[in-house]
């Protein structure tokens, strides 16, 4: 159950209103550009009512089905908001759930294949829906990485330098259509140990590369405590 179910309904204020608005943005990883443009209206707009000052019905409308809201007049009902004691609730049981991790940005094709022989599994995951463009130059990215980490102790040197190269282009077909990367890594032993389900589980690392549209990538990634 969300904190959301349990709090009173009510109209909200301008700037409790900008705060939700700032609040469903930053969620979607978007930057304030992106939602201006996907609302058709200017990013001064939406900082504007970020900062509480309030704007037009249509405006919020707009704002609304830029967030793929089925109730367009949702920013001018009722609406529920949890109070400071559920909100610290909400964070206790968020840093139970979740560590949080700086996010790094992958440099270069060898970089990433470090990564991939660096690591006994991965998430590789988009945050954001993408175009078909860019969803199969996504994938084509994954398999690869997924490939070359299954037989990377087969390679010779030059062959490794061909997996460098062939990486480095993949990474800049995403870069020219507008998505860049971030990663992380972790121990794998961070989500389990001696008593975990399958046993003692080996030393490695677990690979964490996400995809972001181009200037809404964040400084830092939340991975889950626990590891199935």
């Amino acid at each position: 159950m969300s904190i959301f179910d349990t709090a009173e309904k009510r109209v909200l204020s301008k700037s409790e209103l900008g705060l939700v608005i700032k609040h469903l943005r930053e969620l979607r990883q978007w930057s304030q550009d992106t939602l201006a443009q996907l609302a058709r209206t200017t990013e001064r707009t939406i900082q504007r009512i970020e900062a509480g000052s309030g704007t037009s019905v249509h405006t919020l409308r707009a704002v609304a089905v830029a967030f793929d809201f089925k109730d367009i007049d949702a920013f001018t009902k009722r609406m529920a908001i949890p109070t400071d004691e559920q909100l610290q609730a909400s964070r206790e049981q968020f840093e139970k759930d979740y560590v949080v991790s700086k996010a790094h940005k992958p440099e270069s094709g060898r970089c990433l294949a470090k990564l991939a022989e660096e690591s006994l599994g991965d998430y590789i995951e988009p945050a954001c829906e993408l175009s078909q463009d860019q969803a199969l130059t996504f994938a084509e990215l994954t398999d690869y990485l997924r490939d070359y980490r299954e037989c990377t102790e087969h390679y010779s040197r030059t062959g490794r330098l061909e997996v460098y190269e062939e990486l480095q282009g993949l990474l800049g077909r995403l870069g020219e259509l507008g998505v860049t990367l971030r990663y992380t890594t972790r121990s794998l032993r961070e989500g389990g140990g001696q008593d975990h389900p399958q046993g003692r589980l080996p030393d490695g690392n677990i690979l964490y590369l996400v995809g972001f549209l181009e200037g809404d990538a964040p400084d830092e990634l939340a991975l889950p405590r626990k590891m199935i």
